[in-house]
């Protein structure tokens, strides 16, 4: 298995400070491959709670929970240094339970996980401000996929013939995702498989616990739709009408799919509403496999298109996206746009996803900079391969691949 290197070191950064790590994201995006990683270099305790059956996993006290580990598990915590508890959310009031743990061995290391952004996640992460930090866990992006398939490569600095000879991978990549189990089998029937599998146990274990069988029709047809029109801008009332679900039904729906990791809500950018959009989000599914699953894709595709070079754009921006970094979207009222809008230190960095290389300078980028030329640092314009720099005033124009962004 390719390193994580990204991953590992931010893991590394927080338990350097003597605080514990909670790793959340979607199912079989890695987050047991990290701690396993540092079970083999530390020779940590390992539990995975997903493996045990639900109704072993209520206790009515923090003594209760430290005897099940002791008697189960044979983990004396008076002994032990460093904990993993994977899918620790899948124990019933884990938040307290946790809480207590940590108060009463501060000075253990631990790594939890979650496949589910519970409020409750977040929860304990504010009770224990100071000493854990959340870390998201996503899907490859390009270069780390590059590393699974074939090897790593500086994506910044490539040529045409490294294009052509990276191609095949990046379609691959537009076909079936990103998901590491995935990158790593080469049979389309077997990545298929692979895709329902983790769809499946999103189904069973996360959204059976809120929604019933009859639920999952509309559910599975609002992916659907979501998987056709992932990138655009949408609003709950026509989406209502659309697909026949009650508004206030629909936004319950939306926020299962957003906590277990399936879409993203990029909001807009905006300083000046009569100038500016400013009240409808764009959302994204978060991963290709994904998408054509949904849509029925089951080939490699041939060709890259625009949407295609947009969808990558956003989650290379996304997934490497720092802890107090924001990423937006802008647009005119008159429907002009800059595709993303990376707010990096205090700095804006627009970004306009193009798939030729051709060295013009969009006209929105000159409207931006005139009303946010004391924040803009730089602009960034999406090719095919070519990198090369230019100038607006005084702010320089940087195009790159739009998979190295």
């Amino acid at each position: 298995m390719i390193k994580r290197h990204r991953y590992i070191k931010k893991i590394q950064q927080v338990l350097s400070l003597k605080k514990a790590v909670f790793l959340v994201g979607a199912r079989q995006v890695g987050k047991t491959s990290l701690m396993k990683h540092f079970q083999k270099e530390f020779w940590w305790v390992y539990i995975n709670f997903d493996e045990i059956a639900s109704w072993l996993l209520s206790f009515d006290s923090l003594n209760a929970f430290i005897n099940y580990l002791n008697i189960y598990f044979w983990i004396d915590l008076e002994k032990e240094n460093f904990v993993f508890f994977d899918e620790i959310t899948r124990i019933q009031n884990f938040n307290i339970l946790f809480k207590g743990l940590k108060d009463k061995y501060p000075n253990k290391n631990y790594i939890c996980s979650a496949s589910w952004d519970y409020e409750i996640v977040n929860s304990i992460v504010e009770w224990l401000a100071g000493r854990m930090i959340k870390i998201e866990v996503f899907p490859l992006t390009f270069d780390e996929f590059l590393q699974f398939k074939w090897k790593n490569i500086d994506l910044n600095y490539i040529d045409e013939n490294i294009f052509q000879l990276i191609k095949p991978f990046l379609l691959e990549y537009l076909s079936f995702g990103s998901y590491p189990e995935i990158a790593l089998t080469n049979k389309v029937q077997d990545k298929i498989l692979i895709l329902k599998s983790i769809i499946d146990s999103v189904f069973e274990k996360d959204l059976s616990y809120f929604i019933t069988k009859q639920e999952f029709v509309n559910i599975k047809k609002l992916i659907s739709y979501l998987a056709n029109n992932t990138g655009n801008p949408f609003s709950y009332e026509n989406l209502s009408e659309t697909l026949w679900i009650k508004v206030k039904t629909l936004k319950f729906y939306l926020d299962l799919l957003e906590k277990s990791y399936l879409i993203y809500f990029l909001p807009p950018f905006f300083t000046n509403k009569k100038l500016e959009y400013s009240n409808k989000n764009k959302v994204y599914m978060w991963d290709f496999g994904l998408i054509n699953y949904f849509l029925g894709i089951n080939h490699f595709k041939t060709e890259i298109s625009w949407k295609d070079a947009e969808i990558t754009s956003f989650y290379q921006l996304r997934f490497k996206k720092d802890f107090m970094d924001s990423l937006y979207f802008y647009r005119k009222i008159n429907w002009t746009e800059i595709d993303f809008i990376l707010e990096k230190k205090w700095k804006l960095i627009p970004i306009e996803t193009k798939l030729t290389n051709k060295d013009n300078i969009p006209k929105v980028f000159s409207f931006f900079f005139k009303n946010y030329q004391n924040k803009v640092d730089y602009f960034i314009k999406t090719t095919t391969y070519k990198v090369f720099k230019r100038e607006l005033d005084w702010k320089k124009v940087i195009w790159k691949p739009f998979y190295s962004l």
